[in-house]
């Protein structure tokens, strides 16, 4: 058994407990893809089918506006389930791209997969949602932070609570997350 597909399954015990008839039936459903930097993902406009446990490497998400300026919402590094949310839950084309940032190991399900995981197995059930519940907590922490804290602020708190995004993402992207423009986040930088 590949190490990524162990690792990745050490990880949801770590969330939720499964059973072994459970494990039995989820490691079938593991396959492993390699994408190197700068390859997608998860291409906004298409329909994400699957869900991208990361091994190694890290990622960004982001949104193109119409006059192709770029937003980013969202970094994973290793441990991070990376999907388009709203494409792989509605089976609709995706809001959002998903980039290699480095070139990246994955642990991939895929959508019908994990669905008749979930219809068979309670406790797969389960480790679903609090995922979930998880990524949702972040995601509130994030939206408060990004909507009340000044742009100094802003990077102190990820200084102090994502240190490892100041040191592998890029600068650019990070302001971008930050909302902030890139000449702030390197004048906010030069004055720590």
């Amino acid at each position: 058994m590949h190490e990524a597909f162990l690792h990745c399954l050490d990880f949801f015990q770590h969330i939720h407990p499964l059973k072994p008839v459970s494990l039995e039936a989820l490691l079938p459903c593991f396959s492993l893809k390699n994408f190197s930097k700068k390859e997608f993902l998860v291409k906004q406009g298409q329909v994400s089918d699957e869900l991208n446990f990361i091994y190694s490497g890290s990622v960004r998400e982001f949104f193109e506006d119409t006059d192709a300026n770029e937003t980013n919402t969202w970094f994973g590094l290793e441990n991070s389930v990376a999907i388009s949310t709203y494409s792989f839950f509605s089976q609709k084309p995706s809001l959002t791209n998903i980039q290699a940032l480095e070139d990246v190991q994955a642990v991939v399900l895929k959508h019908n997969d994990l669905h008749k995981l979930f219809d068979q197995f309670h406790d797969i059930e389960r480790l679903g949602r609090l995922i979930i519940e998880q990524y949702l907590v972040q995601i509130e922490e994030m939206k408060i932070m990004l909507q009340t804290l000044s742009a100094r602020e802003r990077y102190e708190y990820m200084i102090k609570h994502k240190p490892e995004f100041i040191q592998r993402i890029p600068l650019k992207y990070l302001a971008s997350f930050l909302g902030i423009q890139l000449e702030t986040l390197s004048r906010v930088r030069n004055h720590k």
